[in-house]
């Protein structure tokens, strides 16, 4: 019987392909064995180089983009921040990556730490969430935004009011000046009751007039009661300029803070606000900073001052620690506290005041 040779052999109709159980159901013929003469297939034709001479470069390119943006500190993460001492030498304090740094001295605080390093993260200024209980409303500083319908309340039935059915607040301030009502009637003082909350651009050119009664009413567009974070707030029996003689008037100037409102236009301050005395008008700020502000009898005008001037204060509060810093947005970023609670509110004079506890 002759050898076989396995390079002529041929499958007949009658010699079905082995087929492979596991890989593929295509028949599978005998490989060819290479002999003498025989030259060997190329592997790779001139497409396959093409792809492998474009492909390389961008592999090598995507794996540096990979190693470069782990390295490098995304917006996301805390940033870098230089500190300013401006009470002591006028330098730049040394930065520390990821937080803001001020060195230990550098404020008139009744506690806290100053030196502690609060770290920060840049966000953009679209993406805060403004309370504007600090925006500070003037002669010199107009109101850019009245508070949007949402945080507008009706004053009544949560408090007592002159009119029912147009008295707003914010109700921020609505909740305060409710707790501080509740509080004055436990002490038995008064029926405290809002007479002025939110108004209206064109309420306050009404009650403006032709400026003859400056002294007490803001222009249009300069008034707090934009706000609605502004109550003018009286006693039964008891007129607007009687309010400073009276026990109900001297309750509501030495309680008010502990509500988070203020007396907005003390008499000690008339040149400052250029507001006469008004024992009446209360502003709704915050707890914490009505209570800096009270300790260290400050106006509202000097309170945001006194920060920009400092960068950051530090005080305590009931065992709290609080830090309240001034941040001004660059290229539509802002710097906020990262992974810490905190609050903002725009001072209206082109900065952003945060606070923070801890």
């Amino acid at each position: 019987m002759e050898p076989i040779n396995r390079s002529n052999r041929r499958y007949t109709s009658n010699q079905a392909p082995r087929r492979h159980n596991t890989y593929s159901q295509r028949p599978r013929y005998p490989r060819r064995e290479s002999g003498p003469g025989r030259r060997r297939p190329r592997r790779r034709g001139l497409a396959s180089q093409a792809m492998t001479v474009i492909l390389l470069p961008l592999t090598i390119a995507a794996v540096l983009i990979v190693i470069f943006s782990r390295t490098a500190r995304p917006n996301s993460e805390p940033g870098y921040l230089m500190g300013y001492n401006q009470a002591t030498t006028g330098q730049e304090s040394q930065a520390l990556p990821g937080y803001y740094d001020y060195p230990a001295g550098a404020y008139t605080t009744d506690g806290g730490s100053p030196a502690s390093n609060i770290p920060l993260t840049r966000i953009p200024v679209r993406d805060i969430e403004d309370t504007g209980y600090l925006a500070l409303v003037n002669r010199q500083h107009a109101i850019q935004s009245e508070p949007y319908g949402g945080l507008l309340t009706g004053a009544w039935p949560t408090v007592a009011v002159s009119r029912v059915y147009d008295m707003y607040l914010h109700r921020s301030a609505l909740r305060a000046v409710s707790e501080m009502f509740s509080s004055a009637r436990q002490d038995e003082v008064a029926a405290f009751f809002v007479s002025s909350g939110y108004r209206s651009y064109y309420a306050q050119a009404n009650i403006y007039g032709d400026g003859s009664n400056s002294d007490f009413v803001q222009p249009p567009g300069h008034s707090e009661h934009h706000t609605g974070l502004a109550a003018d707030i009286l006693a039964p029996g008891i007129g607007m300029a009687d309010m400073a003689y009276t026990p109900e008037g001297a309750w509501l100037a030495a309680n008010s803070y502990r509500y988070g409102l203020i007396l907005r236009y003390p008499q000690h301050a008339t040149a400052i606000t250029g507001i006469a005395f008004e024992p009446w008008h209360f502003r709704y700020v915050g707890r914490a900073h009505a209570y800096f502000m009270k300790r260290n009898n400050l106006v509202l005008e000097e309170y945001i001052a006194y920060i920009h001037n400092y960068g950051k204060i530090s005080f305590e509060k009931s065992g709290q620690t609080y830090y309240v810093m001034h941040k001004v947005p660059k290229d539509g970023m802002i710097y906020v506290p990262y992974e810490t609670e905190f609050v903002i509110s725009t001072d209206n004079k082109g900065g952003f005041i945060v606070l923070v506890w801890e």
